[in-house]
């Protein structure tokens, strides 16, 4: 897998940026709706987080907007990161046509705690720049206790990168074919020399006999022909 794109944006509020990026060779939009989860139940209540109208792939042109967290969303992360809960984020990507993505993917609570709203998230494209993946990083990684303030807990400073998942090289099978022809109508008209050595060319006459050979000699040992005393 190779980036082939990188976005990089560091914002809370709604505004277009517009920043280099590595020539792909189709372009596109995308509108990823972000939901969270600020609980462990069986069955977490999401609700809404913000938006990520990415204009252009090709000239990495987004408008990002993320609502700030209440004092009562505060209080549910600060409680999920002394439980050593997790952190849920949804993502529901549509790239303007009837189909919808539908990814997942989660943090530690204490990482997102800890690192005072900063993420980065990342969404994996196919070949064709249909979303398949996303996943989602805080930092620290490892939760270490330190203080954060409730004004620390206001505005998510995220960003986000998009990459590009390239497919592998295809194997000229058209040209393997034609050289085993080729190779094929060699031999046909006695062309080819075979240059292999003679146990190479006749092992399989040798081993039979060989084989025969060694277990005669097992059946009838030297010095006891006729097996009398």
């Amino acid at each position: 897998m190779r980036v082939v794109i990188s976005i990089i944006l560091l914002s809370t509020i709604s505004f277009v940026n517009f920043i280099y990026c590595i020539e792909v060779e189709y372009d596109g939009q995308m509108t990823v709706k972000l939901e969270h989860a600020l609980s462990n139940d069986a069955d977490p209540e999401f609700s809404d987080r913000g938006t990520i109208d990415v204009l252009s792939i090709r000239n990495a042109a987004v408008v990002m907007k993320q609502n700030t967290l209440t004092d009562t969303e505060a209080q549910q992360l600060k409680t999920l990161s002394e439980e050593d809960g997790w952190y849920l984020l949804k993502a529901i990507i549509n790239n303007g046509d009837e189909r919808r993505a539908n990814l997942r993917t989660f943090v530690k609570a204490c990482s997102l705690y800890e690192s005072r709203l900063s993420d980065t998230l990342t969404i994996t494209l196919d070949h064709t720049g249909w979303p398949v993946g996303i996943s989602m990083l805080a930092y620290p990684t490892q939760c270490d206790g330190r203080i954060v303030y409730p004004s620390d807990l206001v505005n998510f400073n995220t960003t986000l990168f998009i990459r590009h998942m390239e497919q592998g090289p295809i194997p000229d099978t058209a040209t393997y074919i034609q050289k085993i022809e080729r190779e094929k109508e060699a031999r046909e008209r006695g062309e080819t020399k075979d240059n292999r050595s003679f146990l190479a060319k006749y092992w399989m006459y040798i081993v039979p006999v060989v084989i025969f050979v060694l277990l005669t000699g097992a059946v009838n040992p030297e010095g006891n022909p006729g097996g009398g005393r």
